[in-house]
């Protein structure tokens, strides 16, 4: 008996023994079944017939260092489209379901498309989901066609609109690397070759490339000669036995902008104030990346420069350049941001900018501009709004997605505010700032988008005085999307100033100041670029106006020439002395009346609604406000950065 013992003794002691010894250092799984992320990857986003999808699913590590599954998981994996499931319809043998074993690290899936009958472009969302597990990419969007189709297009020029005088360059492109050499033809309609210069007869994509560009275009400049507006047509066209490469289209439509004839009321026209305020302004810093991005028409610029304004409509040598925001699409003026659910990162985030994600904006939609903002390719910023689950940084999840940017917001309780890249102008007395910018999609969306500066007295000032709008506010755009049918179309300037008692407006005791006006001018033309611009004149005055026309003036004085006088019983907050950190600027798509909006197109992805925008940037349905740049100007006479103060800020430079 005492044998059996001992070798039961034995017997549990090496049981003992090898389980000691296989818990090393090395071991990455967990001896409990707890959730490690996960990361979805496909091989390509576009694909034709008889080419194969492959989705990989990879653990991606925790802190602790565990890099493989803890446990047997079930994968569930779709293809839809906006119409519904697709999988049948566009793949052999699509799996539902994908499983991915305990100690795996990584699991890929391969997936053919029908050799066969598909005969039109789908855009399909391909999403997974595991529960309990968060998968970063879960839904990523392809492109599944016939063949892999070539087109000609205007080189980051979506808007196919070329202003005479300007260059362009013409690309052609495959979505794909070409298996042998494409070559286009490119033929002018009969009566138009003279309105280019140095047009190519044709584009040729070379064997294992996907995209050839052509030398700079030039669209040629009449006075007194085809002085009107025209639609160009250039005719393409491949060789008769190309059917790998089939053409997307023959034909190319370019809209060529006359500069000197059509022009409308001040108000109605940009003209009255830049000749053509399509040039974008560039820093000789950034000249060569630029140049490198594909931009030919820019103005250099440096600080001092006298403004461009044309014909004068300006005083003269009054307002000089100071900075810029041109939104170009070049490493310098963009950083990665990751979206609030960590599933998507965005390198097309505006450096120099920051998410106003303020209570007052996330009424009924989240703030993620990772999501919901994007520098465009033809250097725009992009401000979307959806109807779409959205978790917000601050205030929860949201049955709304949508976007706001501030900047130069000066906080003095957090001193190292100054360094952020988001604060790097001082917005004081003596100061012009002139946005760029259209709105476009459906006019009864339920949306506000606006242009607005707030005092940074709200925070970091006087705290008798943080209540709204005892700081002051000035809305240089706010287009009202359900309001009258007129001016759903047009938009309306306010300024918000607070009374004598601080916090009196919101207990309604006296009414605040808000001089308005709405500018009926404007009607209809909202969907174009217009130029929309505040003066901080000095420390008694602040003016406001659209494109060549003063639209509003106001002052506490009443020697301001032409200006509203404010009523007494308010403060005024447009001073340094109340200001002291001066004001900082705000970009927004909020939500009229506070309250979910109600239109039914607003219902889709983020993804969709970029891949929508993509393929028609003239979509009537995605609420959206584009901006094309900012620019501050100065007048060196009564400008002050402050910085003998202290009034440090962060000089970048982003134009």
């Amino acid at each position: 008996m005492k044998k059996i013992l001992d070798w039961t003794y034995v017997w549990i002691l090496s049981l003992i023994v090898v389980g000691v010894s296989g818990c090393s250092d090395d071991d990455k799984s967990s001896p409990l079944a707890e959730p490690v992320p996960l990361k979805m990857s496909l091989n390509t986003t576009d694909l034709v017939m008889d080419e194969t999808l492959e989705v990989t699913f990879e653990v991606t590590g925790t802190e602790e260092g565990k890099t493989m599954m803890n446990e047997d998981l079930s994968i569930k994996l779709s293809a839809t489209t906006n119409r519904g499931a697709v999988e049948h319809l566009l793949f052999e043998g699509f799996p539902s379901e994908v499983i991915m074993k305990q100690g795996e690290k990584k699991k890929t899936v391969f997936i053919p498309v029908k050799k066969e009958g598909i005969n039109k472009e789908y855009y399909v969302d391909i999403s997974a989901f595991a529960r309990g597990y968060r998968m970063a990419g879960a839904m990523q969007n392809i492109v599944v066609s016939a063949y892999h189709n070539s087109e000609v297009s205007l080189k980051n020029n979506i808007d196919k609109t070329v202003k005479e005088g300007q260059m362009f360059t013409l690309m052609a492109s495959v979505n794909t690397k070409v298996q042998t050499p494409l070559e286009i033809t490119i033929t002018p309609k009969a009566g138009e070759e003279d309105r280019y210069k140095d047009l190519p007869e044709k584009l040729i994509i070379p064997a294992g490339k996907s995209s050839v560009t052509s030398v700079p275009v030039t669209m040629t400049r009449y006075r007194g000669k085809y002085d009107i507006d025209e639609k160009l047509t250039l005719y393409l066209a491949t060789a008769d036995d190309n059917t790998r490469y089939p053409l997307k289209s023959k034909e190319l439509v370019i809209n060529k902008i006359d500069l000197h004839t059509n022009f409308d009321i001040p108000e109605r026209e940009e003209r009255f104030l830049y000749e053509d305020a399509d040039v974008m302004f560039v820093s000789e810093k950034n000249e060569n990346a630029v140049k490198a991005w594909g931009q030919l028409n820019y103005k250099l610029m440096k600080e001092g420069d006298p403004h461009p304004n044309n014909e004068g409509v300006l005083p003269s040598g009054k307002w000089t350049f100071y900075r810029a925001y041109e939104f170009h699409k070049i490493p310098s003026c963009l950083k990665s941001q990751e979206s609030n659910d960590k599933n998507f990162v965005s390198e097309e985030y505006p450096l120099g900018f920051a998410d106003q994600n303020t209570a007052a904006v996330e009424t009924a939609g989240a703030v993620d501009n990772a999501k919901y903002a994007w520098v465009m390719d033809e250097g725009y910023l992009r401000m979307i709004a959806l109807q779409e689950k959205t978790t917000s940084s601050i205030n929860g999840t949201k049955n709304f997605g949508t976007s706001a940017f501030y900047c130069n917001k000066f906080k003095r309780q957090t001193p190292q505010s100054y360094t952020y890249a988001s604060s790097n102008v001082r917005i004081y007395p003596g100061m012009r700032i002139e946005t760029r910018a259209r709105i476009r999609g459906t006019e009864n969306s339920g949306m506000l988008p606006g242009i607005w500066l707030q005092g940074n007295e709200q925070v970091g000032g006087n705290s008798d005085w943080y209540n709204w709008p005892d700081f002051g506010e000035i809305d240089v755009m706010e287009n009202n999307s359900k309001s009258s049918a007129g001016y759903r179309q047009s938009v309306e300037q306010t300024f918000h100033i607070g009374n004598i008692v601080p916090g009196e407006a919101s207990d309604g005791k006296i009414p605040h100041w808000n001089p308005t006006q709405a500018s009926d001018a404007l009607k209809g033309t909202i969907n174009r670029f217009n130029i929309y611009w505040m003066e901080w004149i000095d420390d008694h005055t602040v003016s406001m106006g659209i494109n060549g026309k003063e639209t509003i003036r106001i002052s506490d004085i009443s020697s301001a020439d032409g200006a509203r006088l404010m009523p007494s019983g308010h403060r005024w907050p447009f001073s340094y002395n109340i200001n002291d950190e001066g004001l900082y600027y705000i970009l927004t798509m909020m939500f009229l009346g506070k309250v979910e909006p109600d239109y039914p197109p607003m219902k889709m992805t983020y993804q969709q609604a970029r891949r929508i925008l993509s393929s028609d940037p003239n979509d009537t349905k995605i609420p959206r406000m584009e901006i094309d740049w900012v620019r501050f100007y100065i007048d060196q006479a009564t400008y002050n950065d402050h910085k003998a103060d202290g009034k440090t800020y962060n000089e970048i430079i982003l134009y």
